[in-house]
């Protein structure tokens, strides 16, 4: 078994046995003002939001990792880091899980443009008119993209937009590219022809790479536009002073969209849950459409390498997409 698989399971066995034994056993809401401001931000209790939210909250291990649950819905929460968990799928916050004064606190930035909007994602939108959707496949031209088993990740990518949206048109859609051969667009334009296109959707496409531990980095991880006054999920902190850009429009569809073609993906492909991550890609910050950016997975481990040159393995993502979208559009 897979390491990063064995730590997957190994919390949900730990999320499902905090939970059996009665995770709220102990749990006591600290004294104190219920939004605090720290270093510039402001941060809410996590047991006033719970309870606001109609969740139960309790430590499933003790200072380090809460839970919160109600009917259909389990949200976990790790203390001082990012990461955190909804309904088992990986999700990167935008700033970490604090304690102060014994209380834990997680930040309205979080919780006005990460979970509310996730919590909310079966309400009916615009993204129930759904009907063009425009493919980006990452790199072409000059840019090949990343190199590995003899294969450019332009090509690669092309490819997975060609089978992507034989399988959209197929499902009903109309289906407009950026580029349909080996010719070089700048990251601008992308978006740009998206919306000349008339395109109610933006999916960019490409494949990942590891530099470094090349065996071991393996998995998918679907990107939206990080909001403005936030720090991306990779930035280490930079860019929270960022204002905002056409594509911040449509933040709370961009997450609800993310959201779902992670699930999709990692439930169809059955491959490391990598989570959904916030960037400011100039295809995402450019985009007048709601957008995605997905690294379908990387080219550089040995095992899914080889699966991502298969075209068998390129339609079971195509399928995975397909899925996720009409998915998306249901009210």
């Amino acid at each position: 078994m897979l390491p990063a698989m064995r730590s997957a399971i190994t919390m949900v066995l730990l999320v499902v046995l905090a939970w059996s034994a009665g995770m709220t056993q102990g749990w006591t809401a600290p004294e104190g003002p219920a939004v605090v401001r720290h270093q510039n931000r402001d941060f809410v209790r996590i047991s006033t939001w719970a309870a606001a939210n109609g969740f139960e909250v309790g430590w499933l291990k003790r200072d380090e990792l809460l839970g919160l649950r109600k009917a259909g819905t389990q949200l976990t929460l790790r203390v001082d880091s990012r990461e955190a968990r909804l309904d088992g799928l990986q999700l990167w916050l935008l700033l970490p899980v604090i304690v102060l004064k014994g209380s834990p606190m997680i930040s309205v930035l979080d919780t006005d443009t990460t979970l509310q909007p996730l919590l909310r994602r079966s309400d009916a939108q615009s993204r129930s008119k759904v009907r063009t959707i425009c493919l980006d496949a990452g790199h072409g031209g000059k840019d090949p993209g990343h190199r590995s088993l003899g294969y450019n990740e332009k090509a690669l990518t092309l490819l997975l937009t060609q089978e992507l949206g034989k399988q959209l048109r197929r499902a009903g859609y109309s289906v407009t590219y950026t580029r349909r051969n080996d010719t070089y667009v700048d990251l601008p334009d992308r978006p740009a022809l998206a919306r000349q296109q008339g395109a109610d959707l933006f999916i960019s496409i490409h494949f990942n790479a590891a530099e470094s531990s090349r065996s071991l980095a393996q998995g998918c991880e679907v990107y939206c536009l990080t909001p403005a006054g936030a720090s991306s999920t990779n930035s280490q902190g930079e860019g929270a002073d960022t204002g905002s850009y056409p594509g911040n429009r449509h933040n709370r569809v961009n997450i609800q969209l993310a959201f779902q073609m992670q699930q999709r993906l990692v439930r169809t492909l059955g491959v490391t849950d990598r989570g959904l991550r916030r960037a400011r890609f100039v295809v995402l910050r450019d985009a007048t459409m709601p957008a995605v950016l997905i690294e379908a997975g990387f080219l550089s481990h040995p095992t899914e390498g080889r699966k991502i040159v298969s075209a068998e393995y390129r339609r079971k993502i195509a399928i995975g997409i397909t899925e996720a979208i009409k998915e998306f559009g249901k009210s």
